[in-house]
């Protein structure tokens, strides 16, 4: 296995576009130089450092730390998670937006050694597949992305900022249905549909009991079925060459927490080809709900289903306003004890979504469908890790803003995955899409390099040390090796975390 390096001591993100650094370092490709602070900037450069890319020429105008990455004339593509346009309203807490999204002045600094190993050829491409409800145009005026093209093109290496995304809808009240969206043009190189086939963490599993975006569960059940298990994946994507990934260091209430694996949801065109939840209660094979609180709920939701299933879109919404409060309305809706049961899919014991993601790995990253072999189509992958802030507790819409001061990078997105989680203080094996693809593998944890700063860190994963203390998810009691911190803790300084 490889190397994965931490930085710290990062202060606040840069206020201002375009995130230049404070320091006319000696590679610096830019032509601006900021009069205010940018650790950020300066902690991205360390990971790299700390790495040891292109060590013989760092502190030279020549130091090109990507340089074994990227080459000249390749397609870069740079995917930092952009779920969100804002820190929701309907959470129980106040939060900021960019604990719950990449902030730009870290895709700044990896851009730019992008571009120095670009050399003028090629192009960098930045993009996603946020969540159906996300506002494109406020979503790039906040954080600044809809002023990277023509900051990068001018400087000399071309820029193109992408939403993945070919609907969305700008009403969550009308999440999963189909007819409450508007299409949008999406990835202009369009959709690969990829089967994963028998390979499929979903094998052997009734795909009767799957749901994916809409309500209506047929194109969902259809892709996979019949052995079937296929992903649709942008083109634009798949084309590129490199392959960066730049997610937020944050915790996950379905899957514990949200790095670069589970952040291949990103890599989609059509969503609706991901299997979300699995319909009813643990006892009949389902994860959409934890329990059954009453008598008959079981038939109460095997019933709600039904009419979705089978009565046409605009039939079923139109009954649904009528009968909006009425003792039928009452009786098919399942009781909760606390308020996010009622989320459907949004708990510890969700089976689904940690399949999917390893899907999405196995796929993407270890090509075990064989696409990228058949069509001649090898990528590089690289991860940087944004902890300058993070989110703990629930996220990924409603997290705690948690000040850390990190950044994380390396060149395997499942070891990365693999520090960036125990660096929270979580465990790793609790995590089960890490904890399966591990095994998958043959890897293990104690084969992974971690440097700390400049130095090496043995013994990272031992369970004493004790880290960033994130405070887990709702119903994750296991998750953290360190629960105990009180809520009103500060959070650690860089130099108290040192292992």
């Amino acid at each position: 296995m490889g190397t994965v390096a931490i930085s710290g001591g990062a202060g606040g993100y840069p206020a201002a576009f375009p995130y230049d650094p404070d320091t006319r370092y000696p590679e610096y490709p830019g032509a601006g130089v900021s009069g205010a602070p940018n650790s950020v900037y300066e902690a991205v450069r360390a990971c790299l450092r700390g790495l040891g890319l292109d060590a013989e020429r760092y502190g030279t105008p020549g130091w090109n730390p990507l340089g074994h990455l990227v080459k000249p004339g390749d397609r870069v593509f740079i995917k930092p998670n952009l779920v969100t346009h804002e820190y929701r309203l309907g959470c129980d807490c106040p939060g900021d937006l960019f604990s719950v999204i990449t902030h730009p002045s870290v895709l700044r600094a990896v851009a730019d050694f992008v571009a120095i190993a670009l050399k003028g050829r090629g192009e960098i491409v930045l993009g996603d597949n946020p969540c159906i409800d996300a506002d494109w145009s406020l979503l790039t005026e906040r954080t600044g992305l809809h002023r990277f093209g023509p900051y990068f093109t001018e400087a000399g290496t071309p820029c193109r900022v992408l939403d993945l995304r070919p609907m969305w809808t700008d009403d969550l009240t009308y999440y999963g249905f189909r007819s409450k969206v508007s299409p949008q043009s999406g990835d202009p190189e369009g959709e690969s549909v990829i089967d994963l086939g028998d390979r499929s963490w979903f094998r052997g599993i009734s795909p009767l009991l799957f749901r994916g975006v809409f309500t209506n569960r047929w194109e969902t059940i259809r892709h996979h079925s019949m052995g079937r298990h296929r992903y649709s994946i942008a083109s634009t994507i798949l084309n590129s060459d490199v392959y960066i990934s730049v997610p937020k260091l944050k915790s996950h209430h379905k899957v514990g927490a949200t790095l670069n694996i589970k952040g291949l949801v990103g890599i989609n065109y059509n969503k609706n080809h991901l299997i979300h939840w699995r319909i009813g209660y643990p006892g009949s094979g389902g994860d959409e709900y934890a329990v059954a609180h009453r008598a008959g709920d079981h038939l109460r939701i095997a019933a709600r289903h039904v009419a979705r299933d089978v009565v046409p879109e605009g039939a079923y919404l139109k009954a649904r306003r009528r009968l909006k409060g009425s003792r039928l309305d009452r009786w098919t809706t399942p009781k909760w004890k606390d308020e996010h049961e009622r989320y459907r899919g949004a708990w510890s014991g969700n089976d689904t979504c940690w399949r999917m993601a390893a899907d999405l790995y196995n796929l993407f990253v270890r090509d075990m469908a064989g696409w990228r072999a058949e069509n001649k189509r090898p990528a590089r992958f690289f991860s940087v890790v944004d902890g300058v802030l993070g989110g703990e507790h629930n996220g990924p819409f409603c997290p705690k803003s948690r000040p850390n001061g990190v950044v994380i990078a390396g060149g395997d997105l499942l070891e990365v995955d693999c520090v960036a989680a125990r660096l929270m203080d979580f465990r790793v094996r609790q995590i089960r899409y890490l904890d399966q693809l591990l095994d998958q593998h043959e890897l293990s944890t104690d084969d992974i390099r971690v440097r700390w700063g400049d130095e090496d860190a043995p013994g990272f994963f031992a369970p004493e040390h004790r880290y960033l203390r994130y405070e887990p998810p709702t119903g994750w009691p296991e998750l953290s090796h360190h629960p105990e911190r009180a809520p009103t803790e500060a959070a650690p300084t860089w130099s108290d975390l040192r292992p």
